[in-house]
């Protein structure tokens, strides 16, 4: 086998487990009761790698936190675009538009209860390590780009721009939603049905257009 070959063969292996890895850590995530070090050894078990060959994947407990949240993230940004690619300004003519769209989002699902677990339990075995609120937001800064551009492409379907700092904007946004589909669903409320709360009615349309101005 040419060496070429091997590299290649030897980066697909490790992506395949690196993946596999992560999906059972977001299977087990949700209703973990134990602390970090636990979880790390039965994701080692349940995927059958040894200590080694898992820290090759990730050289600290905290390393998987932040791939599983990455993860996130990345799903949560798809969602917001498409969203905003499938909506069609025309197709509500009797809805404010910044209601329209925020009825859109809600609908794609940004978060749902599964990923909202998960966050909440990586914060929780994050700060049981000593981490810094700094390195907890690490990952969420690191895929921003791609936030914010899901979330300009959503405030240009209705005719509208970033007026905040884009990255507040995001992050005053997404934290609100956050919250409100805690909120939501803590006091009873179907995930599917989030479309119909306040926050979506009358809050997020309100923080979109706070946010954002009509473009030029």
């Amino acid at each position: 086998m040419a060496p070429d070959e091997r590299s290649s063969r030897v980066s697909a292996s490790r992506r395949q487990s690196r993946a596999r890895v992560i999906t059972l850590a977001r299977i087990m995530l949700p209703t973990w009761d134990g602390s970090l070090p636990a979880l790390i050894a039965e994701l080692r078990r349940e995927s059958g790698l040894s200590d080694g060959a898992f820290r090759t994947l990730f050289p600290g407990d905290r390393d998987l936190l932040h791939a599983v949240d990455h993860e996130l993230l990345e799903e949560c940004a798809r969602r917001v675009r498409s969203a905003a690619e499938s909506f069609d300004p025309d197709a509500h003519p009797d809805v404010p538009p910044e209601v329209a769209i925020s009825a859109a989002l809600a609908r794609a699902r940004p978060l749902d209860w599964s990923s909202l677990t998960i966050r909440l339990r990586e914060r929780q075995l994050a700060a049981a390590t000593g981490a810094r609120s700094e390195d907890v937001m690490e990952s969420e800064r690191a895929f921003l780009p791609a936030m914010l551009e899901a979330f300009e492409l959503l405030l240009s379907r209705i005719g509208r721009r970033f007026d905040w700092q884009p990255a507040l904007g995001v992050r005053v946004v997404i934290l609100t939603y956050e919250r409100s589909f805690e909120s939501w669903i803590l006091s009873g409320g179907n995930e599917k049905s989030f479309p119909e709360s306040s926050y979506v009615r009358h809050t997020l349309p309100q923080l979109l257009l706070g946010v954002s101005r009509p473009r030029d």
